[in-house]
């Protein structure tokens, strides 16, 4: 069973500023088919591109830890933004994360100007090495105040990788899907 909880800010920022600029931007629908052979295979299983999650089967009990571990990353990040506590959610991004500086600015402009609702509807183990661990995640955003910002549905991936302290943290997150609803 789906459980319900709120999304990321950290995956969030990305998507927020995109549905604020909308008209400005590329579909991300449109920067999915044209990236589709990126996709695990058998992802996408039907016409409307509804994904099938395919976690990791037969975990090793090494994996099934680290399984724990990277939920636990995204779940206090998630914590984090309920909260919204700008620090603590900082804490839990890797130090050379690509997406740091846009979630700092992020973070600024979504608590000012929005009261969000997220829920995070499935997260799903995709791949585990040495250097990364790979999420699958499905969310649905929802603005309830301030202007600007379409209520979407979307999917992605999220990458972590270990700090410098040693702890897996969100080093980037990628969208595959959105749809507006």
């Amino acid at each position: 069973m789906k459980h319900i909880s709120s999304v990321i800010l950290f995956i969030m920022m990305p998507l927020l500023i995109a549905g604020c600029e909308s008209n400005e931007n590329k579909s991300l629908d449109e920067e999915i088919q044209n990236n589709t052979d990126q996709l695990p295979e058998n992802f996408l299983q039907n016409q409307n591109k509804q994904p099938e999650l395919k976690p990791l089967t037969n975990l090793t009990p090494e994996q099934k830890k680290i399984r724990v571990e990277a939920f636990g990353i995204i779940k206090e990040n998630l914590e984090a933004t309920q909260a919204e506590d700008k620090e603590r959610v900082l804490r839990t991004i890797h130090e050379d994360s690509p997406q740091l500086r846009s979630t700092k600015e992020g973070m600024e402009y979504v608590f000012k100007n929005f009261e969000m609702a997220y829920e995070l509807e499935d997260m799903q183990l995709l791949s585990i090495t040495e250097d990364e661990v790979k999420v699958l995640f499905k969310q649905t955003t929802k603005s309830l105040s301030g202007t600007g910002f379409t209520n979407t549905r979307s999917i992605g991936i999220h990458t972590l990788k270990r700090s410098k302290d040693g702890k897996l943290k969100l080093f980037s997150s990628e969208y595959l899907q959105t749809e507006h609803i």
